[in-house]
């Protein structure tokens, strides 16, 4: 296993979609963060009541933000198959549930570490617009960034597993996009049980543990449905990857 881990973070690190999704999350977190901070100002500054702190900003970003690691995570298993080097991997790793569960740690590892870092990012750029109105105890920000580790390392293994059964890069974003998208889809839909399955979707869970807002479930709950989903996805991956070949 230890051989493994190193084989899937040197393959993780000798590719340039690596730091170049990293490189432009970081970009569009500060850039967002600093955007969404001076908003808030100006409500607040025109009389519109605002609640939003420099966290709850840097987590707001996130909308958009997720989108470079969800292609991080994707290319992680689909460009294997893509360009046939999975083939090598399943040769130097030929237990096939060690491969993946490698692959898995590894991949969460560094976007649920990513997520940390672009909490803090996005705080540290929208703190300085905002003045008063973003003012946030260190809890409050620890809390956040916390929070969006878990909602990134989660969002890692539903796009790795999602990839592996689809092993199509293109079908994998799309796939995990519709399925972020689809709380906003039933939520307009008037239809009291389509709204609240919409609950219990990534996205949901993922703003609850990323602002700390008890609606529609606290932390613990958001957590439960997360790994839920993320270990769903990599379980079918699993499944498909052992049934099928390379």
């Amino acid at each position: 296993m230890k051989g493994a881990l190193a084989f899937e973070w040197t393959k993780l690190w000798s590719v340039r979609s690596t730091p170049w999704s990293l490189g432009a999350g970081l970009a569009l977190t500060a850039g967002l963060s600093a955007v969404l901070g001076l908003s808030a100002k100006a409500s607040a500054e025109n009389g519109i009541d605002t609640i939003t702190t420099a966290p709850q900003a840097a987590a707001d970003s996130m909308l958009l933000v997720q989108l470079t690691l969800v292609a991080l995570a994707t290319l992680a298993i689909t460009a294997e198959y893509s360009g046939g080097s999975i083939r090598a991997t399943l040769h130097s790793v030929p237990v096939r549930g060690r491969m993946l569960l490698s692959k898995t740690a590894v991949v969460t590892a560094v976007i649920g570490g990513a997520g940390l870092l672009l909490s803090a990012v996005g705080t540290a750029s929208a703190a300085p617009f905002m003045g008063e109105v973003g003012t946030f105890t260190v809890g409050e920000a620890l809390s956040t960034a916390l929070g969006t580790a878990a909602y990134a390392a989660g969002l890692a293994m539903l796009a790795l597993g999602l990839g592996t059964m689809l092993r199509s890069s293109a079908g994998t974003i799309t796939g995990v996009l519709l399925l972020l998208a689809l709380p906003q889809l039933l939520g307009i839909t008037g239809v009291e049980w389509l709204e609240r399955a919409g609950d219990f979707l990534p996205l949901t869970a993922g703003s609850v543990l990323m602002t700390g807002h008890g609606d529609p479930y606290g932390t613990t709950a958001a957590l439960a449905v997360m790994a839920a989903w993320s270990l769903a996805a990599i379980t079918g991956g699993y499944a498909v990857l052992r049934a099928r070949d390379a």
